[in-house]
């Protein structure tokens, strides 16, 4: 089994979403123009190539997970966007390009540094931008920080410290460098049982993790949140960023 493949059913519904205007934000910044060729890595359920699919001219996704693209497959055919999928990782891609806009979400901490580079020095256009994106709720939220610390107090790898890159760091003696970023912030209610979900669909509390003590851990999560819920709701702020690199001297 894949180190997503229990997560599937619950990514795309729980995940902290990118809001629509995330997307126009970051089009307009980049100056899209619709007949771009767009390639989101590690797509996952096919969030990020969606979004911007009105704004460009074409979509690729690529994930190494058999579940993601199926899922990625079933949501685009619902939001009627022609994309095309290729399992594997972006490390073995063969395909030439050129891309001109290239994004990647929550994925860049599960690939091979020097390989990637090399696989973006050869596909990205010439005029081409990486989009590094991210969403995650405000800490600034009442219960948010107490929610992360009784999940993490569950997780197969606690501190989490692989997932935080500097992005700047990693594209460090690269081809590319950083030149600009977007962030948008947008509110939305959400149940304690969304919030399980947004647990269960990350890999170090999946259910594959977890295993039989999953009912526990809803317990625990739900026992921290109830007291911060009205009539069942609690408010949450989410923001999106996005970090945009292009190659150097361009």
């Amino acid at each position: 089994m894949g180190r997503f493949e229990s997560t599937v059913e619950f990514y795309t519904r729980y995940r902290e979403p990118y809001s629509p205007r995330f997307f126009q934000r970051v089009s307009e910044r980049i100056g899209l123009r619709g007949n771009e060729s767009l390639l989101d890595v590690g797509c996952g359920p096919g969030l990020l190539a969606l979004g911007f699919a009105p704004y460009v001219g074409s979509c690729t996704g690529v994930d190494p997970e058999a579940a993601m693209v199926a899922a990625a497959k079933a949501a685009a055919a619902e939001a009627g966007v022609a994309l095309r999928l290729r399992q594997g990782r972006i490390e073995d891609f063969a395909e030439a390009g050129p891309f001109d806009m290239v994004t990647i979400g929550r994925a860049i901490h599960w690939m091979d540094r020097e390989r990637t580079l090399a696989v973006l020095e050869r596909i990205v256009s010439d005029s081409g931008r990486i989009v590094i994106c991210g969403a995650s709720s405000l800490e600034t939220v009442p219960w948010a920080a107490l929610y992360d610390e009784v999940r993490r107090s569950w997780a197969s790898h606690a501190n989490e410290t692989n997932y935080r890159l500097n992005g700047r760091e990693w594209f460090a003696n690269s081809k590319f460098r950083e030149v600009d970023s977007v962030e948008a912030v947008t509110g939305q209610q959400v149940s304690i049982a969304d919030l399980i979900g947004r647990a269960l669909s990350k890999s170090n509390t999946s259910t594959e993790v977890l295993g039989e003590r999953r009912a526990e851990f809803e317990a625990e999560i739900t026992a921290a949140l109830e007291p911060f819920a009205q009539d069942g709701m609690l408010q949450e702020e989410i923001v999106a960023r996005a970090r945009i690199f292009g190659r150097m001297g361009r």
